[in-house]
């Protein structure tokens, strides 16, 4: 039984809510066989593998109890194999990239419905299965409960960046799935802009109107960026701790930027580029011009991998934020630390 998961693991496992996985177990009897000592149902990875066939046939477009008769269903035998010289050799039964499982099903499959993201826990697991189903609710769900559970910076570097890197893996492989990808880019937006601030730091009075007055850090994209996932997480991390900021979000003209700049007069500006080019050293440069003509101290940083593309002169900026939490670091130093919300 070490080997077994709760119902909880295994719902996150598999990207269902765990309320499916009873009714899965009242109506089509595909649930768990064993029971801890204690009476609590227990999934061993036999019971895993059946609800995960099952979660297959139904993405595909089975009803539910054609699809738990077929996950029941005696595996049919593993055909013998052929000889090397047969043109249907390695491409029936198990071998190749389609490497057989306990049942002869097989675990990872070329173009099939799972994400490339190695040794992924079962959050993670759950998210890409849910994001495989198109079941953006529940995408949406289970980011919110790790952002809330484990904060801003944990979450994307744990959760949000091996998705969106095994997306882009997905697609450069079978040149499909574009959906899925727009899905979850939306998803994971939609999340971090949930993220609320510290209790008692919003608008108004005291030390709430104080910490809402304060210089703020102005949060811009490259001209010609249009992807900007990387700074919503930035500006949802600033929120979470408390420290004010604005964000001017993808394809940010030179101009809006520095008016920006100049009217907000700002304790620090964040450029993101990721493709890099002329716009964005030209970006950066007239930024700079701006923030050292503000009557107080503007720090100019850098951040995305464009910028080692970028030749925008000697010493160009106060830094590069080479990562989240550097620039979580470098933004927020006296910010609260995170941790879980609500009571």
């Amino acid at each position: 039984m070490s080997d077994a998961l709760t119902p909880g693991a295994t719902a996150r496992l598999l990207g269902v809510a765990p309320s499916t996985l009873r009714s899965w177990d009242r109506r089509y009897g595909i649930g768990p066989r064993e029971r801890s000592p204690g009476g609590h149902r227990r999934y061993a990875p036999a019971d895993v593998a059946r609800l995960r066939e099952l979660c297959r046939l139904v993405g595909e477009g089975l009803p539910p109890a054609s699809a738990a008769r077929l996950a029941l269903a005696p595996a049919p035998p593993v055909p013998a194999p052929r000889s090397a010289g047969s043109p249907r050799a390695g491409r029936e039964g198990g071998g190749g990239a389609g490497s057989a499982v306990p049942g002869g099903r097989p675990s990872w499959r070329p173009g099939g419905d799972t994400l490339p993201l190695g040794r992924a826990g079962p959050t993670l697991q759950g998210i890409a299965r849910a994001a495989m189903r198109l079941d953006a609710d529940l995408v949406e769900a289970l980011l919110e409960e790790a952002l809330e559970r484990h904060g801003v910076v944990a979450a994307w570097e744990d959760l949000a960046m091996p998705l969106l890197y095994g997306m882009g893996r997905k697609w450069e492989d079978t040149l499909r799935y574009v959906e899925v990808e727009h899905l979850l880019s939306w998803c994971v937006s939609s999340a971090l802009r949930r993220v609320p601030p510290p209790p008692g730091r919003g608008r108004g009075d005291g030390e709430a109107g104080a910490a809402a007055r304060a210089r703020p850090t102005v949060l811009a994209c490259g001209p010609h960026e249009m992807h900007c996932l990387p700074v919503e997480a930035l500006a949802a991390a600033l929120r979470e701790r408390g420290a004010p900021h604005r964000m001017l979000g993808p394809c940010t003209p030179v101009e809006a930027t520095v008016r920006t700049v100049r009217r907000t007069g700002p304790r620090a500006v964040v450029l993101w580029c990721r493709g890099g080019g002329t716009a964005d050293a030209v970006a950066l440069r007239s930024t700079l011009r701006a923030a050292s003509g503000t009557t107080r101290s503007t720090a100019v940083y850098t951040a995305g991998p464009g910028w080692r593309s970028v030749d925008a002169g000697p010493a160009p900026a106060d830094g590069h934020l080479d990562s989240l939490a550097d620039a979580v670091r470098v933004l927020a130093p006296g910010g609260p630390p995170p941790g879980p919300r609500g009571p």
